[in-house]
């Protein structure tokens, strides 16, 4: 049966439960939430949940088309796949292979290979096109750290595979959001794997917080919990020998936090974001974690993230006017900074300051606005915004692929 197109999400959401013949209590409970949560989304009162929570929603009304939810709104693929960057075909191919080579020859120079891995995370940080910059040198990357990893004559196997595992994590980086899901969970679990051969701690943590990333993406809360709750026990015994013990436990509790956020769990959100703070702000103030965004100085950014998601704007707000972009070490992170700030922006219905962070992305890191979906998706509702910001909000459009 047709929906009227001009139907608000939420009343859609209430036109298809009843549909199936379900009360609200019942969804609501099957959601694991409060019926006066189902009914303030169905009524307007609060805006509808994001992407993971909608799909759930969706299937305990008998809903197998999202866009019977959300309209027929263009570009809507592009929150859960986005277009391919020129080079994935490439680093596919490199990541794909890698398992197949039989290392022949001298065994690689580790130390030479741990300065090519630690060259390839600056050039990230220092790049705000970091996707065309890692699609140079993460082919020939990947193959050299496999190589050196499973040669029989390694000097220092446990290092290689720790190196490796690193790698990984970074063409995870790279792949996401790129609409292969695929080759971004073959990452993710071969990097996991890896580093708990290394027996190095503090890369497990690492593989493990990009295993909970996309655990969360792809709506899979319970289990990115599980991960994060064994990555917490790992760490617990040892989070206090070094920095970067204790900066990996930290990175591990604001992946917490961010997973009850986007569930609406506010207590537990808040709750772990403390704990990591108080674990970040222990770090020397020059500390840097670049494939896990930690360091003291930067807990403002993790609150910024958790309020937005949780929808508490103000606080949001509050947490974004103690620290600059500019104060972030990397250019990626300056601009999902300046976008979860729009978010906040964005739910006030504040056109001209999310166009403002937008731009200020765009400057800072057009390829992270490029791929990000709720960049792309703002974007696009400030080309119907207020007619004074619609001449920029089209350059900005254009600048980033969206069609004006």
């Amino acid at each position: 049966m047709p929906t009227d197109p001009t139907l608000p999400v939420g009343a859609r959401i209430q036109l298809y439960r009843e549909r199936a013949g379900k009360s609200r209590a019942v969804v609501a409970g099957l959601m694991g939430r409060s019926t006066e949560w189902l009914k303030s989304i169905e009524n307007g009162r609060r805006l509808p949940p994001q992407l993971p929570v909608l799909m759930k929603l969706a299937e305990h009304i008998g809903v197998t088309d999202l866009t019977d939810l959300v309209g027929a709104v263009p570009g809507i693929q592009a929150l859960t796949a986005g277009a391919e960057h020129p080079a994935l075909a490439a680093v596919r191919r490199a990541v794909d292979a890698a398992p197949l080579v039989m290392p022949s020859g001298p065994a690689p120079d580790v130390r030479q290979v741990a300065a090519r891995v630690a060259r390839a995370w600056a050039l990230r940080d220092a790049s705000g096109a970091h996707r065309t910059a890692l699609g140079g040198v993460l082919p020939d990357l990947i193959a050299a750290a496999s190589v050196a990893a499973s040669h029989p004559e390694c000097a220092d196997r446990r290092q290689a595979e720790a190196l490796y595992a690193s790698v990984l994590t970074l063409g995870q980086m790279y792949a996401a959001y790129q609409g292969d899901g695929n080759l971004v969970w073959r990452l993710a679990e071969r990097a996991l794997a890896t580093a708990r051969g290394s027996g190095d701690v503090v890369i497990v943590a690492q593989a493990a917080w990009f295993l909970v990333e996309a655990m969360r993406a792809a709506g899979q809360w319970d289990s990115a919990h599980t991960v994060a709750e064994e990555a917490l026990r790992l760490l617990d015994p040892v989070r206090g020998d070094s920095q970067e013990l204790t900066g990996a436990w930290a990175s591990i509790a604001f992946q917490e936090a961010a997973t009850y956020a986007v569930e609406g769990s506010a207590g537990q959100a808040w709750h772990w974001f403390d704990r990591a703070a108080e674990g970040a702000e222990t770090l020397p103030a020059g500390y840097w974690h670049s494939p896990t965004s930690v360091a003291g100085r930067i807990v403002p950014v993790h609150a910024v993230t958790v309020a937005v998601e949780l929808r508490q704007v103000g606080t949001a707000l509050r947490w974004a006017d103690r620290i600059s972009a500019d104060d972030l070490p990397a250019r990626p992170r300056q601009g999902r900074h300046l976008i979860e700030t729009a978010r906040a922006h964005a739910l006030r219905g504040e056109s001209r300051q999310v166009l403002e962070m937008l731009t200020d992305a765009n400057a800072a890191a057009p390829e992270t606005l490029r791929w990000n979906g709720y960049a792309r998706g703002m974007a696009r509702d400030l080309l119907t915004g207020p007619q004074s910001i619609r001449s920029d909000a089209r350059d900005l459009a254009l600048a980033i692929g969206v069609a004006a």
